[in-house]
């Protein structure tokens, strides 16, 4: 359904042709606008003082997505340039680095989400000094 609706939104009401950047990147936003408003619904029933905490982490995460896309067309086109685009281990070079971006940054947005709950005492975790770092930077950032 999300995938239907932002395609509906990308191609036919605004008209982007499929296939291009702009009906991508805007299927993109559509369903991470969907989903900060589902997690906003339930943030609201559960803890109406918190709305905006889903907000904030599904709506900074397509502007990531793009950035990771930025870099990628660049590593590539470097690599074209060199000739060393068909080199196998730098395919998993630049897959495992990939995936290391990924996993960094969820550890980076995930206690800018889950904070508030702690806060308020809904849950309890430790942060331990990096965690509680972060989180601080986003505090001051928010």
């Amino acid at each position: 359904m999300i995938t239907g609706l932002g395609r509906f939104v990308a191609n036919r009401f605004l008209g982007f042709p499929r296939g291009t950047n702009l009906s991508s990147y805007t299927q993109l936003c559509v369903a991470f606008f969907l989903s900060a408003t589902l997690h906003f619904s339930g943030d609201f029933v559960y803890e109406k003082r918190i709305p905006s905490r889903s907000f904030k982490f599904f709506l900074l995460q397509p502007a990531v997505i793009a950035f990771e896309d930025f870099f990628i067309y660049i590593t590539r086109s470097l690599f074209r340039r060199g000739g060393r685009a068909g080199k196998p281990w730098m395919v998993v070079v630049v897959r495992v680095v990939g995936y290391c971006w990924v996993t960094l940054w969820l550890c980076l947005t995930l206690p800018m989400w889950l904070d508030e709950l702690n806060r308020l005492g809904f849950s309890s975790s430790d942060r331990r000094p990096i965690g509680q770092f972060l989180l601080n930077q986003w505090n001051r950032w928010a």
